[in-house]
Formats: C-alpha cells, structure tokens, sequence
C-alpha cells in the first residue's frame, strides 16, 4: 500500500480517466445505483468483500478517505495502525489515499470497511472497470460504473445481502 496525497489522487485519477467526485465535478456514468449500506460492521465487511471478488476484476485501487470531520480518537488509532505497518508516518490530512495491488484485497477491505463503520466518507475506485463505490458517511452507497456487466453482479450482490436500492431522491425504488 502506499499513501499519497489529495494532488497525488487527482493525478492517479487522471492517469486512469476517472473522475474525482461524480456529484461535484459534472462527470457522469453510464450506470448508478445508490442503496442503504449494510448494517453493522461485519456485514460491511462481507459486502466489501463480495464487492471486490466479484464486481470489480482484480487491479489496483484507490480509496480516498474525503471527510472524517467526527472521528473519535480510537478510530484514528485503528486507521494509522494499519498505514504504519505499511510504513506510512503521514496522518490522514496530509495522505489520504490508499493506493493498493490487487494483491492487497484484504488491506483494501479493511480500510474501506473501518471508513464505512466510522461514518467517514470516502471513495473506492476500481482502475480495471472505472467503478466507483462512494460511501456517504456510512448511510448510503452509490456505485458508479461504465459497466453493464459489473452493474448486473453490483445488482445481484444487493440482492443476496436484501439491500434495496435508492432513488437520486433517497425513496426506494
């Protein structure tokens, strides 16, 4: 894993031809989906888990923590333990991208998981299928993605873990 910085992920974004923010930079998608985010944290856990295996091919990605504004200390603790066991020493302001191998699955589901269950913000995108799995303060998920195939799986893992899915409004659809 490496650490990199708010300019970094907007190079590693731009070398990919992915967009930063889907809702704040005008870019689109072929397909969304938005729907509640699983509850509890091991039921996350397994989402994001399924989500890699079997959404996205493995490639490499990059989780962007964007807003972790009421963090409790503990929860920081958690977050820069797994970064210094990568060897990072920056906090999360100065670094908060988490460039990963596909090698590095398990990493990838831990931070994404923690940001989930901490009701931090953050992005997860996939390099090899230009998705994007946004979590919105550990509520909603939107998933973006040009697609149709990965949004076929992204639909059939909603059903197996019975997570209906949103309208833009927030009413299920």
């Amino acid at each position: 894993m490496q650490c990199i910085t708010d300019k970094e992920v907007d190079e590693w974004l731009r070398a990919r031809d992915l967009p930063k923010g889907l809702f704040y930079d005008g870019a689109s998608a072929r397909f969304h989906l938005r729907f509640y985010t699983p509850a509890g944290h091991r039921r996350v856990d397994a989402f994001v888990r399924h989500y890699l295996e079997q959404v996205v091919p493995p490639s490499e990605l990059l989780i962007h923590v964007t807003d972790w504004s009421l963090y409790e200390q503990s929860e920081m603790i958690a977050i820069a333990g797994i970064r210094s066991n990568a060897g990072e020493i920056r906090g999360l302001v100065e670094a908060p991208g988490h460039v990963l191998s596909s090698a590095e699955k398990e990493l990838g589901v831990a931070i994404f998981s923690l940001a989930v269950s901490f009701e931090w913000s953050s992005y997860l995108y996939s390099s090899e299928s230009r998705s994007i799995l946004f979590n919105w303060e550990g509520d909603v998920f939107d998933f973006w993605s040009d697609s149709e195939a990965s949004v076929r799986t992204m639909k059939e893992l909603l059903d197996c873990f019975e997570l209906a899915e949103l309208g833009r409004d927030g009413a299920n659809e």
